[in-house]
C-alpha cells in the first residue's frame, strides 16, 4: 500500500513500483468507482469513499499488488509505505493543481499533523513513513523495492519525520 497525503508523489511511485516489480497497480479511487464505493462527492470536490467497504473489497483481492490512493493505508497490508512531503513543498504542489484555498489547507494541515501517518499505525503493523521532499520517484522506488525485498525498514518506521516546526502554518 502506497498512501500519503494529496501531493506527496503516490501516483508516480505507486506507478513505478508496480512496473518494475511486475506487481499489479490498484488505483483506490478507480477501483472505488469500479465497486460502487463511492457514497458522494464533497462540497469540495472530493470522492467520499465507504473505508470499510474498500477494506473489505481490497482484502478479497490475491498476489502481488500495489495499492495507491490517500485511503490505501485503512486496508490490512503487508507493507504500508506513507509518502511524506515538506508542508511548504506540498503547498506549492497543491496549488499547482489549481485546487480551492480551504481544500490546500486541509491538506496541508493534515500533513503537519501526521494524519494518514497515525491512521496507518492504527490500522497496520508495518508500517514505514518517506520523505519525498527532495527525492526522485527513481529514488523512493528504490527504497520500497528494498524493503520488499530485504524485509529491512531500519531508518523508515514511523516517527522519523517531523514537521513540528511548520505548526505556525496551521490555522486551527
Amino acid at each position: 500500500m502506497i498512501s500519503g497525503t494529496p501531493g506527496t508523489g503516490k501516483t508516480q511511485v505507486s506507478g513505478l513500483l508496480a512496473k518494475q516489480l511486475g506487481f499489479k497497480l490498484i488505483a483506490i479511487n478507480d477501483f472505488a468507482e469500479g465497486h460502487n464505493l463511492i457514497e458522494e462527492t464533497d462540497e469540495r470536490g472530493s470522492l467520499v469513499i465507504d473505508e470499510e467497504k474498500l477494506k473489505v473489497e481490497i482484502d478479497k483481492l490475491s498476489g502481488d499488488i500495489v495499492v495507491d490512493g490517500h485511503l490505501a493505508h485503512f486496508c490490512s497490508a503487508d507493507l504500508v509505505v506513507v509518502l511524506r512531503t515538506s508542508p511548504i513543498v506540498l503547498e506549492k504542489r497543491l496549488l499547482s493543481r489549481s485546487w480551492s484555498p480551504a481544500k490546500i489547507t486541509e491538506n496541508v494541515e493534515a500533513e503537519i499533523l501526521d494524519v494518514i501517518l497515525q491512521e496507518a499505525v492504527e490500522v497496520n503493523s508495518t508500517v514505514v513513513e518517506i520523505d519525498t521532499t527532495a527525492c526522485d520517484v527513481e529514488s523512493v522506488v528504490s527504497v520500497i523495492s528494498d524493503m520488499i525485498k530485504n524485509k529491512n525498514y531500519g531508518d523508515y518506521r514511523p516517527g522519523k519525520v517531523s514537521w513540528a516546526t511548520y505548526f505556525d502554518m496551521l490555522s486551527l
